[in-house]
């Protein structure tokens, strides 16, 4: 379990993850050499990748589309396939009856069918396919601020 402090440490970070180390170190209310070490432990122990968020309809990329797969032929070369495509943002094995859940994102609605063409022909997969209509919340989970906290 991670203390209070720490949650509001990376709250801020999931917040802002270009934030200066002073910027923060006051926003926290701790030194700047503390707040060095806890931010060199957090990469070694909690942060798995550092990245950006992109709005890829200013990209080209109008179309998000989710799709859940059952493989009735090869699991292993369906995920190697998907593993190598483009289009695949995300990539997650799930249960209940399915494969796999693949985030993807296309320039437009004749690449989506080009793909799902694909992966029925060429992988004998069922396909589930989900529309993304609008994003309501992405990457929200921990932006705990001091009010949060306070009710713990």
């Amino acid at each position: 379990m991670i203390s209070n402090k720490d949650k509001l440490i990376i709250g801020h970070l999931r917040s802002n993850a270009r934030v200066k180390i002073t910027d923060l170190s006051k926003l926290v209310n701790i030194p700047v050499t503390t707040l060095y070490s806890k931010l060199k432990n957090y990469d070694r122990k909690l942060i798995k990748k550092h990245t950006c968020l992109l709005d890829y309809s200013k990209l080209g990329f109008h179309k998000n589309v989710f799709f859940v797969l059952k493989s009735t032929g090869d699991r292993d070369q369906l995920q190697d396939f998907l593993n190598t495509e483009f289009c695949v943002n995300s990539l997650f094995r799930v249960n209940f009856g399915y494969d796999f859940l693949v985030d993807c994102i296309f320039r437009d609605e004749k690449e989506v069918s080009d793909f799902m063409d694909g992966l029925v022909q060429n992988h004998s997969a069922e396909i589930q396919m989900l529309n993304i209509i609008d994003e309501i919340k992405r990457e929200e989970f921990l932006k705990h601020t001091e009010e949060d906290l306070k009710n713990d």
